[in-house]
């Protein structure tokens, strides 16, 4: 998980090149499986799903090699002479949905291939029932079981094939089985995307016979064998709409090299409807925005309509012109993910179904804003270039991916000194306590909001708060709850989960609470990524540094001091506020003997009456922080329950003193 801190206000100018293409490069490499034998890709993206794709080949068995070069960009080498392995498995597949192009490949030249379904996304449902109707008519048998798909064939045939609906990957996989399958295939009502166009040039490349991709109806006549090649990627033209629109957005002028204006025909249009001038030069588009922006209309279609993938960029820089632009999305039902963060922001959106009404110019100011999916990643960095102040973007998952707008145009502007560009940072986090706890909890009734409740002191105070504002959770007292764990409270609509209290961040973050009751020492400790909109004021003690009586510790001694505590990170930090260096050692529990026994000099505790301290012969030397009990929030239970969790909040709030 990355985070990216932007510091906005800074007009772009100067140039920068646009990287290979992704949705151009995965199913390039995939197409590798359909020889024996070492392929050479250049251009190839530095990205985290290409890296899967790397790992996916590696695990099937092909040797997969990389080097960067400075005018061929990355270089991939896959040698396939020893894939044996037909299975891609779930670990690799859930990570990366575009996994799924192996499927094709495997089926044509193995005669099996089992790939493990790839679910859902953060932006809807993207099901591969068209790709299994195609595999299907060509011969395979299809079967599902265990949450893999097997497709079997002796040796597919050719067929004509109708898709329901539009499906780029579709059209891919399907692409690739048929140039090894025995017979003439018909693809009807093809995706057009320049992808789509770019694998049947490799495609032929290795001796396939392909024709007519690029439109919607693609004709594969099948042959015995294909062979290695050497290739470069296409630019990737959403990477450099994004570019454009980052220059159009802070009124500044940049030239994007190397991107294809073929690709780019709908956003360039709807770029000079803005008021954006866009220029073609020598080795690329040059955009100026000099006046104000005007308002523009846009609905995603497939290609040639304007992509699914700049919708995101395109409401960020309506928010700077004069009037009201309305943008549908077609094409995703759930791609409006984003506009919870830009209104955090500053920005004035509107939603109605698919359709959102944005209506400028509006000042942005930087805030902590959280990142959904990758193109929504995207906009929130164009919005942080134009915001008043420092952006801050957590929760970046895809930032490997994320060839980001403001990470790019920050190298446009320092090309020229005089005219520094965006200041754009970013930073890496594990990604592991995002996701702990996702995948344990048993299913919630839509009606239920779900409370993690630490045991012990908390617990018995929060359930006397909750009495008070008129909420009976009485059933989660440990008196009733006996050693249940999971408490059902109906007439409440809140299903508690009783878990041990430094525990309670992790479920609230990962989704298997919307909400909980953590101290502030908990929180503080680990830092993670939560709304806490209230103190409750229960569970009151303090944090703080204590030392052996008669032993007074001198913190400016030319040795390393030692402190023990159950809270390492708070130590850490107020250590270096003081200009103390020091060794922090953790411990779980009988902290006050540490100093006793000469395992550290001083101890970092928490501490009620500072009995416990006295009878250690322990002084109190200071007061790190007051704790107390807080309701901390997650992200996303803000936005799909935030009206009954406000509500929740405003009783508490009515009850604490």
């Amino acid at each position: 998980m990355q985070n990216i801190v932007i510091k906005g206000g800074a007009r772009l100018t100067g140039e920068v090149r646009v990287s290979g293409s992704k949705n151009a490069a995965l199913p390039i490499l995939a197409s590798s499986l359909l020889a024996s034998g070492r392929s050479v890709y250049r251009n190839v993206p530095a990205l985290g799903d290409v890296r899967t794709m790397h790992k996916l080949l590696g695990e099937l068995g092909a040797e997969v090699e990389t080097k960067t070069e400075a005018k061929a960009g990355g270089i991939t080498f896959v040698d396939t002479s020893k894939v044996e392995n037909v299975e891609a498995p779930y670990d690799l597949v859930k990570t990366m949905r575009a996994s799924v192009v192996v499927l094709g490949p495997l089926t044509a030249r193995h005669g099996r291939a089992r790939v493990s379904l790839p679910g859902g996304c953060a932006i809807g449902a993207r099901p591969i029932d068209q790709h299994l109707k195609g595999l299907a008519a060509m011969g395979a048998k299809i079967e599902l079981e265990h949450g893999y798909v097997t497709a079997r064939a002796r040796r597919l045939q050719g067929a004509t094939i109708v898709f329901d609906m539009v499906t780029v990957t579709g059209t891919e996989n399907l692409m690739m089985a048929a140039a090894l399958a025995k017979g003439h295939t018909t693809l009807e009502n093809s995706a057009r995307e320049p992808e789509v166009e770019e694998l049947a040039r490799v495609l032929n490349k290795m001796g396939a016979r392909i024709q007519g991709a690029g439109t919607s109806q693609i004709t594969i006549e099948g042959v015995d064998e294909l062979q290695p090649i050497e290739h470069t990627i296409i630019p990737d033209r959403i990477e450099a709409g994004t570019l454009l629109v980052a220059a159009a957005i802070t009124r500044g002028n940049v030239l994007v090299r190397d991107c294809l204006p073929e690709h780019l025909d709908a956003v360039i249009a709807k770029l000079r409807a803005a008021g954006v001038e866009i220029t073609p030069e020598e080795g690329g588009l040059r955009a100026r925005a000099k006046g104000d922006l005007k308002p523009t209309d846009i609905s995603t279609q497939p290609f040639p309509g304007f992509p699914t993938d700049m919708q995101a960029q395109f409401m960020v820089l309506m928010t700077r012109a004069k009037g009201q632009s309305l943008l549908t999305e077609t094409i995703f039902e759930n791609r409006f993910m984003h506009v919870p963060e830009l209104q955090r922001m500053g920005a004035d959106i509107q939603v109605e179904g698919r359709t959102v009404a944005v209506r400028g110019p509006t000042r942005l100011t930087g805030a902590e804003v959280m990142a959904t999916d990758l193109r929504a990643s995207a906009s929130l960095v164009l919005a942080g270039l134009i915001a008043d102040g420092t952006t801050k973007i957590r929760r970046v998952y895809h930032g490997p991916r994320l060839r980001s707008a403001g990470q790019e145009a920050a190298r446009a502007g320092r090309r020229r000194p005089t005219r520094p560009g965006a200041d754009v940072k970013g930073r890496t986090k594990p990604a592991a306590a995002a996701t702990r706890g996702t995948t344990a909890a048993p299913p919630v009734p839509a009606r239920m909001l779900t409370l993690a409740l630490p045991r012990g002191r908390i617990l018995e105070e929060a359930l006397l708060l909750f009495r008070e504002a008129g909420i009976d959770l009485s059933a989660a007292d440990k008196t009733r709850a006996g050693r249940r764990l999971i408490i059902p409270v109906e007439a409440a609509g809140i299903r508690v989960l009783i878990v041990r209290d430094t525990d309670v961040p992790a479920y609230v973050e990962g989704g298997a609470a919307d909400l909980g009751i953590a101290g502030r020492d908990v929180l503080d400790e680990q830092g993670r990524d939560l709304y806490e909109p209230l103190d409750l004021g229960i569970g009151r003690c303090r944090m703080v540094v204590a030392e052996p009586e008669g032993r007074p510790v001198d913190e400016a001694a030319p040795f390393h001091l030692r402190y023990a505590t159950k809270f390492p990170e708070i130590t850490r930090r107020h250590l270096q506020s003081r200009g103390v260096v020091a060794d922090v050692i953790k411990l779980y529990g009988s902290i006050e003997i540490a100093p006793l026994v000469g395992l550290a000099d001083r101890i970092v505790d928490l501490v009620s009456s500072g009995e416990t301290l006295r009878q250690h012969h322990l002084r109190e030397v200071e007061t790190i922080l007051d704790v107390s009990a807080r309701i901390c929030v997650g992200r996303a239970a803000a936005k799909l329950h935030g009206d009954r969790i406000d509500s929740l909040i405003k009783r508490l709030r009515a009850v604490v003193r």
